[in-house]
């Protein structure tokens, strides 16, 4: 008879080496697991930081965006004054400038006006120092006539009288 023997490939020894060993790489592949899942929380976090950060840099955006619009339209609008106002200059100094033109004119035509009356008065005092002039030479001969008429009328009532 042939007696055959069993035997195990793996002895009980080997098999709880083996469990250790399998036990061992479980645990660390659940520490290596924690660890990527906290890693990943991690990440998580930072990300929703971001995200928030991310929405308020684009409400900044948005509001400096409707400043920068509202800052546009008020120099849009002020360089329409602007444009206006010196329109209304321009018109204004085009007035004044024909005003001035104007009186310019009116004062050239004074001017000569002012001559021609200076002219006319200096030759009025010509003519009033001439007459005055031939005034006084007529009253020097009315004054010798008078004297001679007086000598004559007296040689003529002495001549009466004798």
């Amino acid at each position: 008879m042939d007696k055959t023997l069993k035997l195990r490939a793996y002895s009980a020894d080997t098999k709880s080496d083996t469990a250790r060993g399998n036990l061992a790489k479980d645990q660390n592949a659940s520490l290596e697991l924690t660890k990527t899942v906290a890693q990943l929380e991690e990440e998580k976090k930072k990300s929703l930081e971001y995200l928030q950060t991310i929405e308020q840099l684009r409400e900044s955006l948005k509001l400096e965006q409707a400043r920068t619009a509202e800052m546009v339209k008020k120099k849009t609008e002020l360089e329409a004054k602007i444009k206006e106002f010196s329109a209304l200059d321009s018109s204004e100094i085009a007035k004044k400038t024909a005003q001035l033109e104007e009186e310019k004119f009116k004062s050239l035509e004074s001017m000569k006006i002012i001559v021609q009356l200076r002219e006319s008065l200096r030759l009025e005092q010509a003519r009033t120092a001439e007459m005055i002039r031939k005034s006084a030479e007529s009253e020097s001969k009315v004054k010798e006539l008078t004297e001679v008429l007086g000598k004559i009328a007296s040689a003529a009532a002495a001549a009466k009288v004798v």
